[in-house]
């Protein structure tokens, strides 16, 4: 039983040590790997990748056969400083900011002045719209008179068509009826009718029917 518990120590010792320095090679490869995806990256901020050079690594171990060493040809790639070539990149990525800046800034003002000029036309249109405006309603105000008038002139001349001409004369003879709005209802009416009551007004007040007459010529004329 002595033998047995002496025989069965070494053997456990044996295994520890197997297991411990397992532990230290499968630890070691774990470093291992991180170190290498570590390396990885740090290619990868050189704009290199490891993935797309695999004809150059094949040519690097192809150069290392003696048979082959002549027929293969591998130059090693100089990256050069890492931070001087992010330092560039920047430096080129900055001038294509500045650029579209300059273009965007250049824009800007362009939409600045269409901006102005719209606003100006807009002004513009508002004073000619007012203007319009204004001319509307004069116009409307001139054909109210106008309309106004016009009836005016066609019940004269109704009242013309239904008097004698010697009533007419008399009323016509006065001061306060104007030379225009006797030849403007005169001339509504037909001429024999128009005639007698010029007739009738001469008799009266010749001055005033001789200039009838005149402005009538000159009505006819136009």
């Amino acid at each position: 039983m002595a033998k047995d518990k002496k025989e069965k120590k070494p053997g456990r010792l044996k295994r520890l040590i197997s297991l411990f320095f397992w532990s230290i090679f499968i630890t070691l490869i774990i470093i291992a790997l991180v170190y290498v995806n570590f390396e990885f990256k740090r290619i990868k901020t050189l704009n290199l990748s490891v993935e797309k050079d695999w004809k150059s690594f094949v040519a690097y171990i192809l150069q290392k056969v003696p048979a082959l060493k002549d027929k293969v040809k591998y130059e090693y790639l100089d990256v050069g400083n890492a931070y001087a070539i992010q330092e560039k990149l920047i430096e080129e990525r900055l001038k294509e900011l500045d650029l579209k800046s300059k273009q965007i800034n250049s824009q800007l003002d362009e939409l600045k002045k269409l901006s102005s000029q719209i606003e100006n036309e807009s002004k513009q249109l508002a004073a000619e719209k007012e203007k319009f405006n204004a001319e509307k309603e004069a116009f409307e105000k001139e054909k109210k008179v106008f309309e106004d008038y016009k009836y005016r002139i066609n019940k004269l001349a109704e009242w013309f068509a239904s008097s004698t001409p010697a009533q007419i004369a008399i009323a016509l003879s006065r001061d306060e009826v104007s030379i225009d709005l006797i030849v403007n209802a005169l001339l509504m009416l037909p001429s024999d009718t128009a005639a007698e009551i010029i007739q009738a007004l001469a008799q009266i007040n010749p001055t005033k029917a001789a200039n009838v007459i005149s402005k009538i010529g000159e009505v006819k004329s136009k």
